[in-house]
């Protein structure tokens, strides 16, 4: 129960989107033989845009097909639409931090809320997402600027239309089957390594993960070990000033999110996959330099302490 009861989360530009058909021109992954790849991923269509995801869950990239709209959003049929709609109308019904303890998705909208007043205290000149978008449980695919993304993709950026994009069903359940932690600050977490990448975005560093997309010391893993430390940033001031929304965070709390972050560490993505760790592929960052970069985040609360860019990370 990490937001307070009275805490104020009716501003959350967060809206339901996804498909119940799949998406069209969505190819399978070619590389690394099934197990949990990770990375960067490029959008298809000629956009040639660079999707930041926090993890890729199953074999699958984007790989192309049509140019999408930047709505962020498709509206699928049947069984889809009508898990949309219902989505759609709990995240209006969102209020408050109450709310947000009991529902993994007022808790994505309360985070973001969240993330929007602690961030242009940081950052000068900081302006929020375009808007926040979740799949509901069961849908298959959402089309955004930067492509068409199946479920299968866990949470991820879209620099080209400036939306962050969650899955329910990621956060309630898979997130828990890879050893990570699916418990309320796992989750806000995962919000808030999104969220990092949008300072990237404003800041002009997002593009230095395409200098070298793999490799442990490549540009691709700087970028999510520098993510991974502005959500620590964010930890750091989310419970103080005149009227946080969260609660004082507990060392349970932030145990949490380290449990998630090194189970999402390419090693050991790799490692449970059954493959051999090869840091030549590493796209996120080892599990011990994930949990060190969210902890020097939290234990500065100093966004220029996270320069993952200069010497050996």
């Amino acid at each position: 129960m990490t937001f307070r009861d009275d805490g104020d989360i009716s501003g959350g530009d967060v809206s339901a989107g996804g498909s119940g058909g799949g998406g069209g021109g969505f190819g399978g992954f070619g590389g690394g033989g099934g197990g949990f790849p990770t990375g960067a991923i490029l959008g298809g269509g000629g956009i040639g845009t660079v999707v930041i995801a926090l993890i890729i869950w199953g074999a699958s990239s984007f790989l192309g097909g049509g140019s999408p709209s930047g709505s962020g959003q498709q509206v699928g049929s049947g069984a889809g639409s009508a898990g949309q709609q219902q989505l759609q109308q709990q995240l209006d019904a969102c209020k408050t931090g109450a709310d947000a303890n009991k529902s993994t998705a007022c808790r994505i909208k309360a985070t973001t809320v969240s993330l929007n007043t602690v961030w242009p205290q940081l950052l000068k000149g900081y302006t929020k997402p375009v808007g926040t978008v979740i799949m509901p449980s069961g849908a298959q695919s959402v089309n955004t600027a930067c492509g068409v993304a199946s479920a299968d993709t866990g949470p991820f950026y879209c620099p080209a239309d400036k939306k962050a994009y969650f899955q329910l069903d990621f956060m309630d359940k898979v997130i828990g089957q890879m050893g990570g932690s699916n418990k309320p600050f796992s989750q806000e977490y995962i919000v808030a390594h999104e969220f990092g990448h949008h300072v990237q975005n404003l800041l002009g560093d997002i593009k230095k993960s395409q200098q070298s997309a793999q490799g442990a010391e490549s540009g691709s893993v700087r970028v999510e070990l520098q993510a991974d430390c502005y959500a620590g940033v964010w930890a750091a001031h989310a419970d103080k000033g005149a009227n946080p929304l969260l609660k004082p965070l507990t060392k349970g709390d932030i145990q949490e999110a380290i449990q998630t972050a090194k189970a999402i560490g390419d090693d050991t993505i790799q490692t449970n996959a059954g493959r051999n760790v090869n840091p030549e592929s590493w796209t996120h960052g080892s599990s011990a330099e994930r949990v060190k970069w969210f902890s020097t985040g939290y234990q500065s609360g100093d966004p220029n302490k996270c320069d993952t860019f200069s010497g050996s990370i």
